[in-house]
């Protein structure tokens, strides 16, 4: 018995280190991005259309809302957006626009209202640390959308590059994102827990990894159906073209309450 207490003491202290040293790492690469990140992640008009067609009801909740450039964008459409990001550099550059973010972890979303739409783009979802806490996540968006809610997720299709893992664990680089304002190159690699490391180079010299959650299309699509979410659809882009698990970049899935 207290060889058993010991190890699951292990166990617990080994999670709570790793945790600690993914938001760490965490910090630090959206820290160094922050100044650049609206010419990394620009909001195109490929999205403007895709959450003008999608976006439900009137109160709307964007989380992981980074610098809110698609909370400004849905502001000025007439939505009352509430929005959270935890990296403090980020939230400050949305104040500078007159955006207001929370400081709030995505697994706290039921200290606030009821929404119509909650949207979870840009890749954050695998920022959690475990598959447990996915469910808890969408068990949480599911309670906290009105009746007749709409959840909308964007993730990395990571089957696309998990089936292409060489003998070093290299699973392939992201498209080059180049323009007359930055340079960020972005790979992926498998570690030892099945997750992926995200490394990338902001121009030529400022290099960071950090931690993904391995979660599989297929996986978050029985998650979202096991949480009760109905009338699911899927889609390999913001274009809303079909989602393909060998090609596709993005994977989008969108549920209602």
């Amino acid at each position: 018995m207290i060889l058993i207490v010991r190890i699951l003491k292990v166990k617990k202290e080994d999670l709570m280190s790793y945790e600690t040293e993914n938001k760490i790492s965490m910090k630090k690469f959206y820290d160094t991005i922050a100044e650049k990140y609206d010419h990394i992640f620009p909001l195109t008009p490929i999205q403007k259309k895709f959450f003008d067609e999608e976006t439900a009801g009137t109160d709307i909740l964007d989380i992981g809302a980074a610098t809110g450039k698609l909370a400004g964008y849905l502001i000025e459409k007439g939505f009352n957006v509430s929005s959270i990001d935890i990296n403090h550099r980020l939230i400050g550059k949305a104040v500078q626009k007159g955006i207001d973010v929370m400081d709030l972890d995505m697994l706290k979303i039921d200290r606030l209202k009821n929404f119509d739409t909650i949207i979870n783009i840009g890749n954050t979802l695998p920022h959690l640390n475990s598959k447990e806490e996915v469910l808890i996540f969408l068990e949480k968006a599911y309670n906290q959308l009105k009746n007749s809610g709409r959840l909308i997720i964007q993730i990395i299709n990571f089957r696309k590059f998990t089936n292409r893992k060489d003998e070093n664990g290299f699973l392939g680089s992201l498209p080059l994102i180049e323009n007359e304002h930055v340079k960020f190159e972005r790979s992926y690699f498998l570690n030892r827990d099945n997750n992926i490391i995200f490394s990338t180079v902001l121009d030529n010299k400022i290099e960071n990894k950090e931690i993904l959650l391995n979660i599989q299309h297929d996986e978050l699509k029985g998650y979202l159906e096991k949480t009760g979410f109905k009338n699911i659809k899927t889609y390999g882009g913001f274009d809303k073209s079909l989602f393909n698990e060998k090609e596709s970049l993005p994977f989008i899935i969108i549920g209602d309450k």
